[in-house]
């Protein structure tokens, strides 16, 4: 990353804060159909089937979800979570939202690659400053050599 760019990303609290405001909006949505799946998870089965896809699996997107939607908002294991959930996102798409010829699949499975690109920036930017593990660090004393 060119110097300039990495110094300001260090520095700058409104770079942080945009950076803080974004994660959050990429969680939410994972977060809200995570836990309708949790309270719908016959529906969602039956959707599965449908698709043919086999049921149990919800268990497990409920899991990366609710899971990874939850670190990634609070900034621990930020690249991973974005990694999971932006594989999640192309997977997903790939298999519910392909039949293009039904009204909105095309606008779904479009959104669902964006969504996908955004945590490619997630998974080069990192959480900066407001993360959970920045705050563990900090917190520790500091061992010189």
């Amino acid at each position: 990353m060119d110097k300039f760019f990495e110094a300001i990303l260090r520095i700058d609290p409104l770079v942080a804060t945009g950076l803080l405001i974004a994660r959050l909006l990429l969680a939410v949505p994972f977060l809200t159909f995570g836990t309708s799946k949790i309270l719908h998870t016959p529906e969602i089965q039956q959707y599965m089937r449908a698709h043919h896809v086999a049921p149990e699996l919800v268990y497990l997107t409920i899991v990366v979800q609710v899971g990874f939607g939850a670190l990634l908002a609070i900034g621990y294991q930020t690249r991973l979570s974005a990694m999971m959930l932006a594989g999640f996102c192309i997977i997903a798409t790939s298999l519910f939202h392909t039949d293009f010829s039904a009204q909105g699949e095309l606008a779904q499975f479009t959104k669902d690659l964006a969504i996908a690109g955004g945590f490619l920036f997630v998974i080069a930017q990192g959480a900066e400053r407001f993360r959970r593990t920045a705050t563990l660090r900090e917190a520790q004393p500091s061992r010189g050599l």
